[in-house]
């Protein structure tokens, strides 16, 4: 049945019976053999037989436009495998490595792809595939870079982290103001450091700021010490006792996600495997 389906989309694509036989390798009589033993499998007409060309019937037009795509992403799977015998060398970041594609495990090693390089800010990845040193990588906030090829991901949201002493922690969702009444809990560098600090300066923030890595902030929340904002992708998968999770009205701290490779091939490939991840 699959093979019939598929020499029927090369028809409908053609619009002749000949050409669709050369296409794909088969002569004009086998062709027709087998799209009449397909309609009697289905059991209703695709084509309207006439002199001057081929013309599907309204169910015949139903079916390639539902068939063409599906068709279409078993030729790029197919081909994608094909194509992707030696591993694709990853560029990522911790929070990326812990929390985002560990969801996807299996999927990535059927893909070949190994994270062989990981750096706190995303950005600096791209020297690295720029030289070579590694295929692909996920980067923040950079729609484009140099000859790199690149396409958007997803966006990722921060949620205000909250210690459940403060009596923010009793609500559905803060707004900024809010959170600027409460110490702030910053990276000491990197892009959400600069972010907040950004922010900050909008709002005039005159409060205490406290400087900690990356990882540790969700552990002085829970200590009282203040506000911190954390990626949503984190969020989702720890849970910290003494601390809320909230999200933030007008919520300005978020961040683009945008897949790069080297190669347009990779590039494709990779997209196909990302597609469902979101």
């Amino acid at each position: 049945m699959l093979q019939k389906l598929n020499a029927f989309i090369e028809v409908a694509k053609q619009r002749s019976f000949t050409k669709a036989a050369e296409a794909l390798y088969i002569s004009q009589p086998a062709l027709s053999k087998q799209m009449r033993k397909l309609e009697e499998e289905l059991g209703f007409s695709l084509f309207n037989r006439a002199s001057y060309g081929v013309e599907l019937t309204e169910k015949g037009k139903g079916m390639v436009e539902e068939l063409t795509p599906l068709f279409g992403r078993i030729h790029q799977t197919v081909k994608q495998y094909q194509s992707h015998e030696d591993h694709i060398r990853f560029g990522s970041t911790p929070v990326l490595t812990s929390y985002y594609l560990p969801k996807y495990y299996d999927k990535l090693v059927r893909g070949n792809l190994h994270v062989t390089a990981i750096k706190d800010d995303s950005k600096d990845l791209l020297p690295l595939l720029e030289k070579g040193e590694i295929d692909a990588a996920i980067i923040q906030d950079t729609p484009a870079y140099k000859t790199l090829r690149s396409s958007y991901l997803f966006t990722d949201h921060f949620i205000a982290a909250i210690p459940i002493t403060s009596p923010l922690s009793e609500k559905q969702t803060v707004t900024l103001e809010e959170c600027l009444e409460e110490t702030q809990i910053i990276p000491t560098e990197g892009p959400l450091s600069e972010k907040v600090r950004t922010v900050m300066r909008a709002y005039e923030f005159k409060g205490e700021v406290i400087e900690s890595q990356y990882h540790a902030m969700a552990g002085l929340v829970s200590l009282g010490m203040g506000v911190a904002y954390l990626p949503e992708m984190m969020v989702q998968q720890v849970e910290y006792r003494g601390v809320v999770f909230l999200p933030i009205q007008d919520n300005p701290f978020k961040r683009d996600m945008y897949l790069y490779a080297r190669t347009e091939e990779n590039l494709d490939y990779l997209s196909g495997l990302f597609r469902d991840i979101q």
